[in-house]
């Protein structure tokens, strides 16, 4: 028996003809023997090593977590292996050069705090392919994101159907994508509930929690009994911050957040949060790059634009919002 056929049995090929008695003790040995395929060994036969790697910001950041958990759930069902890295800083341009200097990785999926020009020369520099996630980059390929826009409506609409009117938003990083947006649903939320989006109510924390007492206590000093944080990292963060000064959450003050998850859970109070569908994130990154390194590999539906925007699901209700006192 030849070893081609051996190895076709192994991979399961549907054209592979032998008896099924010959098929019954390759697979014996195999498992007799402990056999795995050597992926090294195939890439060296195939010039692929059918390896993708993702870049994230924070490995501590729920929504990156969740992203990776969904990228290589996707990218193991077909046939890869999904490496992590973690830009230092927030910055993917320090990963992305390693990269470009390797030929394991076939494409990339990029997660950055980094400005717009400064991720688009990064991109450029690497020459493969890749997917953004987590934001809109103009020019900057495919991208894959989340409307925080619209959960954050709908967190503020919640905190102002249960009577609060000075509502504070603990800001991420105001002038980029994802901080902006965030800002806006707040705007939106308290214009549709007649309320004035007055500045002051807004105190950035970026997505640092060492930055979020500072912010907090700001949006204390000028009245709010409500705040919604852009991250539920900084949230929980927030909640902590108000237990320090003694305050009653939610009595005192009450706190709404986004991206449901264990930490919104186990912090106490629980945190009322707005469902964010981070892991699907990370899988449509993944269907959008394998297309590219496996044109007519994938029969689902074709993305209509450059930029796929996903929609929150639905505000979770605990323990962290009550009307004002």
């Amino acid at each position: 028996m030849d070893a081609s056929t051996v190895s076709r049995v192994l991979k399961n090929a549907a054209d592979v003809r032998v008896r099924q008695e010959t098929r019954a003790r390759i697979l014996e040995a195999a498992e007799r023997l402990n056999y795995r395929a050597n992926p090294l060994a195939r890439a060296l036969k195939t010039a692929r090593s059918r390896t993708l790697l993702i870049v994230v910001p924070q490995i501590e950041n729920p929504v990156f977590s969740a992203a990776i958990l969904g990228a290589e759930e996707e990218a193991r069902a077909r046939g890869y292996v999904l490496l992590v890295a973690y830009g230092r800083e927030g910055s993917a341009a320090g990963v992305l050069e390693r990269v470009s200097q390797s030929s394991l990785v076939e494409g990339v999926v990029i997660a950055s705090f980094d400005e717009d020009e400064t991720l688009r020369q990064s991109i450029a520099a690497i020459g493969q392919p890749h997917v953004v996630i987590n934001r809109r980059l103009t020019g900057g390929g495919s991208c894959v994101a989340l409307d925080t826009r619209a959960a954050s409506a709908i967190g503020v609409a919640h905190l102002a159907a249960l009577g609060h009117r000075r509502i504070g938003h603990l800001a991420g990083r105001l002038g980029r994508f994802n901080g902006d947006a965030r800002r806006r649903g707040w705007e939106d939320a308290m214009r549709a509930a007649g309320l004035a989006p007055d500045p002051d109510l807004v105190a950035e924390a970026g997505y640092d929690p060492a930055r979020v007492p500072a912010a907090v206590d700001a949006l204390l000093a000028r009245g709010v009994t409500a705040i919604h944080a852009a991250t539920l990292l900084t949230g929980a963060a927030a909640i902590a911050r108000l237990h320090g000064h003694g305050l009653d959450v939610p009595g005192d003050v009450s706190v709404v957040t986004m991206h449901d998850d264990l930490l919104a859970r186990v912090v106490y109070p629980a945190i009322t949060t707005v469902e964010l569908p981070s892991a699907e994130m990370g899988a449509r990154a993944v269907r959008l790059l394998l297309r590219r390194l496996e044109p007519g590999a994938d029969d689902g539906p074709a993305e209509a634009s450059e930029t796929l925007m996903l929609p929150p699901g639905k505000l979770v209700l605990r323990e962290s919002t009550s009307p004002p006192r």
